[in-house]
């Protein structure tokens, strides 16, 4: 009779998340994932053919469904003013905790870039490109509303930097503050 996981993917995904933000792709061991999942190495890959590979996939894309919630599916709103701002909200509520950490950015180090680069890539691209869309809607020019998106979202991704090193969410908080400011006035 097979046992029973004792945790649910999502669960799973929750406890992988930390691991790889805190240490990238290269610095989270087998021994690290395992003890934050309380599963032993063999369960880990029974869960995760591929090992840490899998692992990392599964955590980003659990994170990845919550940037979709929280950032991108609020840009689709009917009013663009109000996108943005449900957008910028999300922001805060995707990247919450006392020192929120990018789990794109961690991966990005190391082997990670390798193995998720790209897809982490055209993932900032959608988000850029949504952002920019809807700035533009506001009435500012194409070419403008696409420079606010990309500075916006690099103030953000400076704003979690700085977070990290100050072991606080206030960079980030300033950061959305200033950006509903500069796109909606």
């Amino acid at each position: 009779m097979p046992r029973t996981a004792q945790l649910s993917k999502t669960e799973r995904a929750q406890r992988l998340i930390p691991i790889f933000q805190h240490y990238g792709y290269d610095g989270a061991t087998l021994n690290k994932l395992a003890s934050a999942t309380e599963l032993s190495k063999a369960s880990l890959y029974h869960h995760y053919p591929k090992g840490k590979e899998d692992m990392a996939r599964h955590a980003l894309a659990y994170m990845g469904s919550l940037l979709q919630k929280h950032v991108l599916a609020p840009l689709s709103g009917p009013d663009p003013e109000q996108a943005i701002q449900n957008s910028l909200s999300g922001v805060l509520n995707y990247y919450n905790g006392d020192t929120p950490i990018c789990l794109m950015n961690s991966l990005m180090l190391g082997n990670g870039k390798t193995l998720f680069g790209k897809a982490i890539r055209e993932t900032v691209k959608v988000w850029a490109k949504l952002l920019s869309q809807n700035i533009a809607k506001t009435g500012i020019p194409v070419i403008e509303a696409q420079e606010i998106s990309s500075q916006t979202i690099e103030a953000i991704q400076g704003s979690l930097i700085l977070c990290r090193i100050h072991e606080t969410d206030t960079h980030l908080h300033d950061c959305i503050q200033n950006a509903r400011k500069n796109i909606l006035g």
